[in-house]
């Protein structure tokens, strides 16, 4: 079997949906010889910039001295971007072995009953906890999937648990308050965790798992305060004060709404000193400012210029039509925009259509993405707004349509943004 006959097999998996609950990937686990035993983790949950945080503790932690496991989700371009160690993603041979060397243990599992196999976010998490314990690392980064007490990765018990800024998603599985949600993310926090948040409505939900499994909490907003102190389309710098002094630090990562995940980023650190590591602030100085976190506000490209960005969600629309508003004021964009069909597309209209002389509507390539036209209906009272189907010929028309100096800004999901890192041979 070859690398794209593996990957096949893999999104095959995917028709086994989404299962809630943690006796599937525990038994697969115990099967595999439970490689998640004894790993030293940093937990993030939350609604948006979840991938943010990982990447930049990562980073700093590699800069310390560590070997570093990173496995988030999704990938953008490639399956492998998925599970790294030293921002090295994993090799294609070792993806085509580890999942050969699963048979056995789906095999047992199927074996009185075909619902009993895995899903395709269970094998893939199962083969990240392979492929970090074969490869010693010191700690693994882990970002959910969805949720927090129910999904796959939350086998492991965190040293730091971290919550980002929780908002209504996938509702139909965690719930449909904020509050609820909350509850379902602030699952991860564990009797052996020290838990990070952030200033936020769900704020006493967090606080009460807390108190319920006695793990020390910080919360960003009120226990540590970040400032933004400057930047331009190359970064920014930021000062984060706490009760370990103060630091200023410089992020390539552009947004606003970057500010509060970086803080983030710093605190969880500074609680993995708390629990024994050694990350001195010149490791989080360069580690912060050597972070790459691709399609997150991303300038791929200038005259025009060019940005790739992946909300999918209506508070991460807001939050990019803030930034945007900040590093381009009163200008308008060229906007190329493709969303889930899950997501609050009205919303998501509602917060970039202002921002647009034109839309350009599309559709990337997954069976859970709207339709062009039905985008283009939802960002019409906004802007002139075309559907042109696939994502590379919306995004050739916006830059054909617009001018040297202008502004396209492609964004709406994911998928999206991957495809359009795809269309510029950009690999992360």
């Amino acid at each position: 079997m070859d690398y794209d006959t593996t990957l096949e097999h893999l999104y095959r998996l995917e028709r086994f949906g989404i299962k809630l609950g943690l006796d599937n990937i525990r038994r697969l686990l115990a099967l595999l010889g439970d490689p998640h035993r004894g790993l030293k983790v940093l937990h993030v949950t939350g609604t948006n910039g979840k991938g943010s945080v990982c990447a930049s503790a990562a980073s700093v932690l590699e800069n310390a001295g560590y070997r570093v496991g990173l496995y988030t989700s999704p990938h953008l371009v490639r399956f492998n971007e998925r599970i790294q160690v030293n921002r090295t993603p994993i090799a294609d041979d070792e993806v085509l072995r580890l999942w050969s060397g699963m048979q056995p243990a789906i095999r047992a599992m199927t074996a009185a009953r075909a619902i009993d196999h895995p899903t395709f976010f269970e094998v893939t998490t199962a083969m990240a906890f392979e492929h970090f314990r074969e490869r010693k690392v010191d700690v693994a980064v882990i970002e959910v999937g969805m949720g927090g007490r129910m999904d796959a990765t939350n086998v492991v018990d965190g040293l730091v648990s971290v919550v980002t800024r929780v908002d209504l998603e996938h509702t139909e599985h965690l719930g449909r308050t904020v509050s609820r949600i909350a509850r379902e993310k602030a699952g991860i926090i564990k009797p052996t965790s020290r838990a990070v948040t952030v200033s936020q409505e769900a704020l006493p939900v967090i606080e009460a798992r807390c108190r319920d499994v006695h793990a020390p909490l910080v919360v960003v907003g009120r226990d540590v305060r970040a400032e933004r102190r400057g930047g331009d389309l190359r970064g920014q710098e930021v000062r984060v004060r706490g009760s370990f002094g103060e630091i200023d630090v410089r992020t390539p990562l552009l947004g606003a709404f970057q500010v509060e995940n970086l803080a983030l980023a710093v605190t969880a650190l500074v609680q993995l000193r708390e629990a024994g590591f050694v990350i001195p602030d010149e490791a989080i100085r360069n580690g912060l400012a050597s972070t790459r976190w691709p399609a997150r506000l991303d300038l791929i490209r200038e005259k025009p210029s060019i940005l790739v960005d992946g909300a999918h969600n209506r508070p991460a629309a807001e939050a990019l039509a803030v930034s945007m508003q900040e590093l381009f004021p009163g200008r308008k964009v060229s906007l190329v925009v493709g969303i889930l069909n899950d997501k609050d597309l009205k919303g998501m209209a509602a917060a970039l259509g202002p921002l647009a002389s034109r839309v350009y509507a599309c559709r990337p390539k997954t069976h859970r993405a709207f339709d062009g036209e039905d985008v283009a209906l939802a960002f019409r009272p906004y802007a002139e707004s075309v559907s042109i189907p696939a994502v590379r010929d919306a995004i050739d028309a916006a830059i054909d349509g617009g001018t040297p100096d202008g502004i396209v800004l492609i964004t709406g999901s994911i998928y999206t943004a991957g495809e359009a890192l795809d269309h510029f041979g950009v690999r992360p």
